[in-house]
């Protein structure tokens, strides 16, 4: 187990960047930035849509720090293994937003769930380019959004407040999918 969570790097990337994303979800808060926008010259968006970035991207560097020739030869399940990293990282998430107390932070957890899914949804076909969707979707949510950032589009779920129950069944579905994709695909060598 000792090895495992040192291949996955789990110590010192996926801890450290995720405490930097959460770390700046309260301090930044509600801040927001004129962005341009296809559909109006431009339109505020929050910060916090960007903060996931750095969690989300290690945790595609994590799941995809691996030791094929022995993971594949392995008597215990590795994928299960990753499916309950992925599940600690978001509950740390989760516990360091309620910690704080944070409305903000709790969005941007909620959007970490969200944007960990998407990354896991793609990730048999994208592999190590899975990292991007996460990035494409923040990029359509900041500039093809119809509404500016107190009232967004419902599809977005990213600016969303942390009160929206739709955003939070979104990021649940999304994330219940992607474990389950991830808990059932076995990485093939790359």
């Amino acid at each position: 187990m000792r090895w495992w969570l040192k291949t996955r790097r789990t110590f010192t990337v996926l801890t450290a960047l995720v405490m930097v994303s959460m770390g700046l979800a309260v301090w930044i808060g509600e801040q927001s930035v004129m962005l341009p926008s296809f559909f109006s010259n431009s339109q505020r968006a929050v910060l916090t849509v960007f903060l996931p970035i750095p969690a989300v991207a290690a945790l595609s560097l994590s799941l995809d720090s691996r030791l094929a020739a022995f993971e594949m030869a392995a008597v215990r399940f590795i994928p299960g293994r990753d499916v309950l990293l992925v599940l600690a990282a978001v509950a740390g998430c989760l516990v360091s937003a309620g910690i704080f107390w944070s409305p903000t932070g709790m969005s941007v957890a909620r959007n970490i769930a969200f944007l960990t899914g998407l990354m896991l949804l793609a990730r048999p076909w994208a592999r190590q380019a899975a990292v991007m969707i996460p990035l494409i979707w923040i990029a359509l949510v900041v500039f093809f959004s119809h509404r500016p950032y107190p009232d967004p589009d419902p599809w977005t779920v990213l600016p969303e407040p942390a009160t929206a129950v739709h955003a939070a069944i979104a990021a649940a579905v999304v994330l219940i999918a992607g474990l389950t994709l991830l808990s059932r695909t076995r990485q093939e060598p790359s």
